[in-house]
């Protein structure tokens, strides 16, 4: 019988007070430097893509060049007395038709620089035409916090520090922002340059290269989602992704394959209700042999068992709900 996991990457405040009670009996364990990327590869077979820049395998499912790509994730910022914030709701997704209209316009301002913004999908789009070799971080490990220890860092980081300027300089007062603020929507404040060459602390220059190709799992597990990082994943191994992952009933879990979906849109106060309990229901009717729940840098694993024991652990968040 297969198991089904979901995977949590960016939580909202909502989310995050919803989901406590839906995770007080699963079985918590930390991911390894809180990345959820490496450890869903090595769910599926492939640990030998973990150490590729996330933008870098993406971009092989956008026919992008993979050596110069960079995310570029639009996000909200919020002015303190004296810092820059990212709030939890800070990353921000865009629909189709403001992604390419952002697209279209900055291929417009920056005509010359070689530079091009291709949307793609939840992580926003992918940069490329920029020569950096700097050390970043996801976003969604920044929603909450001040952003300062967290910008580009290393001694390549000068030109995405410059851009990330400029970009700003771009959005503020845009049509799409101004359209975004008369409908209650958040305005981009700018686009979060992440995962391209050296990305992560622990990050070496051997990142910057193609994976050395390796035979695709024989058994790979059916994908849900609008994530860029999966989806390349996915083509890495020579198959594509189902679909969308909007709530846990729109599709059905297979017989004999995991079910694996990546949940960045729609997740809100209703997650719960979306993912985690219909799971659970279906943990309890025996239709999956498990189902693994992966936020705020864990695995919460459930098993039968895990239903009917009587007492609960109590979740705390590293951004508090």
């Amino acid at each position: 019988m297969s198991g089904f996991v979901v995977i949590l990457p960016v939580l909202p405040a909502a989310a995050r007070a919803a989901l406590a009670p839906s995770l007080a009996r699963g079985r918590p364990v930390p991911l390894a430097n809180g990345d959820w990327r490496a450890w869903l590869t090595q769910r599926v077979g492939r640990a030998d893509l973990a150490a590729q820049p996330p933008a870098g395998l993406a971009a092989g499912a956008f026919g992008v060049a993979r050596e110069a790509a960079w995310f570029a994730t639009p996000v909200a910022l919020l002015a303190a007395h004296d810092h820059v914030r990212m709030p939890v709701t800070g990353w921000l997704a865009l629909e189709a038709a403001e992604a390419e209209s952002l697209a279209t316009d900055f291929a417009r301002v920056f005509a010359g620089s070689g530079l091009s913004l291709v949307p793609a999908g939840a992580e926003g789009f992918l940069l490329t035409g920029i020569e950096a070799t700097a050390e970043t971080v996801d976003p969604a490990r920044v929603l909450g916090g001040d952003i300062a220890p967290w910008l580009p860092a290393g001694a390549g980081a000068a030109p995405l520090r410059r851009l990330g300027v400029e970009i700003e300089m771009w959005l503020h007062e845009h049509a799409v922002n101004r359209a975004r603020t008369r409908r209650g929507a958040d305005a981009i404040c700018g686009l979060w340059l992440w995962g391209g060459a050296a990305h992560g602390p622990a990050s070496s220059p051997a990142m910057a290269s193609p994976a050395t190709p390796v035979a695709a799992p024989a058994r790979v597990p059916r994908g849900y989602g609008s994530d860029a990082w999966l989806r390349g994943l996915w083509s890495a191994m020579g198959r594509a992704l189902e679909g969308p992952a909007h709530a846990f009933d729109a599709f059905e879990l297979s017989g004999d394959l995991d079910t694996i979906a990546v949940v960045r849109d729609a997740v809100d106060g209703n997650a719960a209700a979306r993912w985690i309990e219909p799971a659970l229901a279906a943990l309890a009717a025996r239709r999956t042999r498990t189902v693994l729940v992966v936020a705020d840098g864990r695995t919460f694993r459930f098993g039968r068992f895990d239903l009917v024991k009587p007492w609960r652990r109590r979740v705390a968040w590293a951004v508090p709900a």
